[in-house]
């Protein structure tokens, strides 16, 4: 078994997370920190990371999808 160091789970979280959101117009937090295995608290980190490039926010728990520019 290949086990991935800091830089490959950082990566592997980073495109779980694309997939979840190309997928779900809304999802819950909690649901993105399973599909992760993290913590809600870093699943909040990623996705305020991620909305620096992508329409998305966060409301009440769940994280909305504005719009997808293709």
């Amino acid at each position: 078994m290949y086990k991935v160091g800091h830089r490959g789970r950082m990566r592997d979280h980073a495109v779980i997370l694309y997939k979840l959101l190309k997928e779900h117009k809304r999802i819950s937090i909690a649901r993105v920190a399973e599909e992760l295995g993290t913590s809600e608290i870093t699943a909040r980190r990623w996705i305020d990371s991620f909305s620096c490039v992508l329409p998305i926010r966060l409301e009440r728990g769940v994280v909305i999808i504005e719009h997808w520019i293709k």
